[in-house]
């Protein structure tokens, strides 16, 4: 990338924040790693094997929420927008956009020039059919960057911000809802929780569940997980947790300060949970895309 800055390593920054997004017939997933704030590093977990392979940097913002991986794994819809003086004139690309890109990488092979953080981003359908969260006027694709292979079907309805499309993906991705949310507009205050959105998913062969608490206050999203046995007893501490789910392996899986997390039932038939990687000590470098990550 072009954007890598000098900047001074402190022995006290903060652990950088993880959100992952699991493929649904293949053994991957991506996790988006960010931090320092403006940073976000794309990483390709191989969950059959537990290989990594670590991917660009991006100086701006993901919106990991209305972000998707096709159930292959292979490719990665993502919105971003990044606000420069360069980026706010440029009417071309425009400071903020959807795009399609070949996992770890960031680098666009489909791109929607978006122009403002309303909305955008997608969902994979299956392999080859994209629902694009840009209403048909904003869903022409950059002349550059125009989708191949891909069947695109632009949303009429779209609206908000990370949801509704992120519910969306929960409730596709098997997180039953419990309780919907209420939310309120209030002016000064943006949004506030009234009620927040409860959400549970279950182990696919155990008797365990994730329990995931939503709420929206002003613009932020936060979750608050629980993960408990059948008996409603807690399992696992989930203080602080970007985020807790099942991999393909049915393993328990907790991202957490900076670092990830696997479980298993013991004999016990308790979780034992191991730290699995810790990627707090990345820190932005330039990374050139492969070949292979710049074509369809």
């Amino acid at each position: 990338m072009d954007d890598i800055d000098h900047w001074s390593v402190s022995n006290h920054l903060p652990p950088c924040r993880l959100f992952p997004i699991f493929a649904r017939s293949a053994p991957r997933a991506v996790i988006f790693r960010r931090g320092p704030t403006a940073w976000y590093q794309l990483i390709l977990w191989h969950t059959d094997t537990d290989a990594f392979e670590y991917g660009q940097w991006f100086k701006g913002r993901i919106y990991v929420r209305r972000s998707d991986l096709s159930p292959d794994g292979q490719k990665l819809i993502y919105f971003a927008h990044k606000i420069t003086a360069r980026t706010i004139q440029d009417k071309e690309y425009t400071y903020a956009w959807t795009a399609v890109s070949k996992p770890p990488y960031l680098t666009a092979l489909a791109l929607w020039p978006k122009g403002d953080c309303w909305h955008g981003g997608g969902l994979f359908d299956d392999e080859t059919t994209v629902f694009l969260n840009h209403k048909p006027g904003q869903a022409q694709p950059h002349p550059s960057h125009t989708p191949k292979g891909l069947d695109v079907r632009p949303n009429p309805d779209a609206r908000g911000e990370s949801d509704p499309i992120f519910s969306m993906r929960l409730a596709r991705d098997g997180w039953q809802l419990q309780q919907e949310w209420k939310l309120s507009f209030k002016k000064g205050d943006m949004y506030v929780t009234e009620a927040p959105e409860i959400r549970s998913r279950t182990h696919p062969e155990k008797h365990f569940s994730i329990q995931i608490t939503r709420r929206l206050d002003c613009l932020t999203y936060r979750e608050i997980f629980a993960v408990t046995d059948q008996n409603g007893d807690a399992l696992a501490d989930c203080r602080n947790a970007d985020w807790v789910d099942w991999d393909h392996n049915g393993r328990l899986v907790l991202l957490r300060d900076g670092k990830l997390f696997v479980g298993d039932q013991n004999n016990n038939s308790h979780l034992s949970i191991q730290k699995l990687a810790d990627f707090n000590s990345h820190r932005p470098e330039p990374v050139v895309s492969p070949a292979w990550a710049r074509r369809w």
